[in-house]
C-alpha cells in the first residue's frame, strides 16, 4: 500500500511540474508587433545564428540552431513575449528543413527578418533589428538595423548597418527599384517603417546595390498631425527629375498651422532642398555656401 501511495505521489508531482511548464510556453501574446506574421507565412532568419527552443522561453531547452538566411514557416500565433537585445517580441512555433529532415521548434521573433524581397537576378535582400538603443540626453532612441544581400545559394554577399528611427510604427514595407538613371547601380532597395496615425512618422531608408556592396543613400520621412503641422520629404533620382544624371535631390516641405481659430488650417510652408552627387562610386552631399 505504501508503495502504491509513493508511486501516486511521485506521479502527481510529475504532472504538477509538467503542468507548470506547459502553460508558460503557450500563453498567447496578442500585442502588436512590426513583423505582422501569421500562421503559414514564410520568413527568414535575420540573426547570424538563431537558437531554436523546445518551448517559448529563453530558459527552455536549446534544440537546434539556424544560420542567417534560413527559410522558416510560421506555425503558431505569438506566445510569451521576451525582452532580448533591448526590445520586446513574442515567440512563434516554426517548421523548417535541415539536413533533409523537417523539424519544429520555437524561435524568438526578433531573430527573424522584418521583410524580404528578391531582385531580377534572384539576389535576396532582408533586413531586421540587431539591438535597441534607448534615448539619451543628446539623442533619440533608435534600433541598430542591418540589411543583408544573399546570392542564389543563400550565402551572404553584402551587408550594411544603419540607425532605424522606429517608434510606434505599425508595419514595414520593402521595394526593389531599378537603377533610377544612376551609373554603376543594379538596384536601389527601399525599406519603410509605416506610421499610420497622427504624429507617427513613416521612415524610408534607401540602399543602392552595385552587385558587390550596399551604399547608404539619402533617407526620407513623412509625418503629419491633422490641423497642426506636416513634414513631407521627397527623394528624386535622375530618372524622376530628368536633369543631371549624377544628381539626387531631397526636397523638404515643412508646414505649421498659424491660425487655430479658422475652420480650415492656415499652413505656413517652408521649403528646402539637399543636393547629392553620385560619381558612379561615391555619394557626396553638396554644401552650398551662402
Amino acid at each position: 500500500m505504501k508503495k502504491i501511495i509513493t508511486v501516486l505521489i511521485s506521479s502527481l508531482a510529475f504532472l504538477l511540474i509538467h503542468a507548470q511548464e506547459q502553460p508558460a510556453a503557450y500563453a498567447l501574446n496578442e500585442e502588436y508587433n512590426l513583423w505582422n506574421l501569421q500562421k503559414g507565412d514564410t520568413t527568414y532568419v535575420f540573426a547570424e545564428m538563431a537558437y531554436i527552443r523546445e518551448y517559448a522561453d529563453t530558459k527552455s531547452k536549446l534544440v537546434d540552431s539556424l544560420q542567417e538566411g534560413k527559410m522558416v514557416i510560421i506555425k503558431s500565433d505569438g506566445y510569451n513575449g521576451s525582452t532580448v537585445r533591448g526590445f520586446y517580441a513574442p515567440w512563434h512555433k516554426i517548421s523548417y528543413v535541415k539536413d533533409n529532415v523537417k523539424k519544429e521548434g520555437f524561435i524568438w521573433l526578433g531573430l527573424l527578418a522584418l521583410n524580404s524581397i528578391q531582385n531580377q537576378d534572384g539576389e535576396q535582400f532582408i533586413y531586421g533589428f540587431k539591438k535597441f538603443r534607448p534615448s539619451t540626453e543628446n539623442s533619440a532612441s533608435y534600433y541598430d538595423a542591418e540589411i543583408k544581400v544573399f546570392d542564389r545559394e543563400k550565402k551572404v554577399i553584402a551587408r550594411a548597418s544603419y540607425q532605424a528611427e522606429v517608434n510606434d510604427q505599425t508595419g514595414t514595407d520593402t521595394k526593389i527599384l531599378g537603377a533610377m538613371g544612376l551609373k554603376n547601380i543594379k538596384n536601389i532597395h527601399r525599406s519603410a517603417f509605416l506610421g499610420e496615425a497622427c504624429g507617427i512618422a513613416t521612415q524610408y531608408y534607401y540602399f543602392a546595390w552595385n552587385g558587390q556592396e550596399l551604399i547608404h543613400f539619402p533617407s526620407k520621412m513623412t509625418i503629419s498631425d491633422a490641423g497642426v503641422f506636416y513634414r513631407d520629404e521627397t527623394v528624386l533620382f535622375p530618372s524622376e527629375h530628368k536633369g543631371d544624371p549624377t544628381m539626387i535631390y531631397k526636397k523638404i516641405v515643412e508646414a505649421e498651422n498659424i491660425d487655430d481659430n479658422l475652420v480650415e488650417p492656415n499652413y505656413m510652408e517652408t521649403k528646402s532642398q539637399i543636393k547629392y552627387r553620385w560619381d558612379g562610386h561615391i555619394l557626396s552631399e553638396l554644401i552650398e555656401l551662402k
